[in-house]
């Protein structure tokens, strides 16, 4: 994959979505043998070197939804970014007891929600989402009158009954939105990535600041991350090795370490998208 932009570890699989893909990538981390791609969304997409940018599904969210009905192992969530019309597609499959893939993705449509959610917002661009409690929160970048940085809240137990019943996110589980400035890096705002999990009370997030200054090309100029506690308050930031532009996150808490796997886009199609891990003290030194 040479565009991740979404990851999530479960057992000893590693699932990774990729914003020009209509595919899952399945990865055994206990086996050296190559990943397998399985197919999520419908569609004769086969070559993203070649084809149009604006014809991407634009997959920019993989989270974990936990056990409901037909789902007593959670299932996988993912999220197309809402940047067009074209990208209001997601999918739900269901997990395993090992944390494998368990029958067939559902695909769902996410136009009733996101056609709500972009008559708020300037630019709708969904790139992290995350349980948090009873919430679904999801994570927009992208320019609105609250602020460039949004947390989208959704009411879980409406969520999991529409996927079930209309395979879908519709407009009457939204709860509200908050919006956070993340502060800047070499000058430019830090936007929203992806998020992950942890525990239910902590959100762990990640951040890029990209160039937008005159003559600029969009190069990132350095990527971060941080914690989000159920209160709203941004509770520390990290800078991670500039030469990586992390896209997304997953979390784990480990005997009160945060053992941290993050995925990256280089924006080369040649070059394989890298898998990094990190850890970090859940209190601050």
């Amino acid at each position: 994959m040479a565009a991740a932009s979404g990851v999530v570890r479960r057992g000893e699989y590693v699932y990774v979505v990729g914003d020009d893909l209509l595919f899952l990538a399945v990865f055994d981390a206990s086996s050296k043998d190559p990943g397998q791609l399985r197919r999520v969304l419908p569609g004769e997409r086969t070559d993203p070197a070649v084809e149009s940018p604006e014809d991407k599904p634009d997959l920019e969210v993989l989270t974990v939804l936990p056990p409901f009905e037909s789902h007593p192992n959670g299932a996988l969530l993912g999220l197309g970014s809402g940047s067009t019309p074209a990208r209001d597609r997601g999918f739900a499959w269901g997990l395993a007891a090992d944390g494998s893939l368990h029958g067939e993705p559902l695909q769902l449509d996410l136009a009733p929600l996101y056609s709500l959610l972009r008559e708020h917002l300037e630019a709708l661009n969904v790139e992290g989402a995350a349980v948090m409690g009873d919430e679904l929160w999801l994570l927009q970048r992208g320019n609105s009158e609250q602020g460039v940085n949004l947390v989208v809240s959704l009411e879980l137990s409406e969520v999991l009954d529409s996927l079930l019943r209309d395979r879908t996110l519709a407009a009457p589980e939204l709860r509200g939105m908050l919006a956070f400035d993340l502060g800047e890096l070499e000058g430019a705002e830090l936007t929203f990535s992806d998020a992950s999990p942890l525990g239910g009370e902590l959100l762990v997030f990640t951040a890029s600041a990209e160039d937008s200054s005159d003559g600029g090309n969009g190069a990132i100029l350095g990527s971060v991350v941080g914690t989000i506690d159920r209160g709203g308050e941004v509770r520390r930031l990290r800078t991670i090795d500039r030469n990586y532009k992390v896209e997304g996150v997953h979390a784990a808490l480990d005997t009160g370490v945060v053992t941290m796997t993050f995925v990256c886009d280089q924006d080369d199609p040649d070059t394989a998208s890298p898998l990094l891990s990190a850890t970090l003290p859940v209190d601050p030194p």
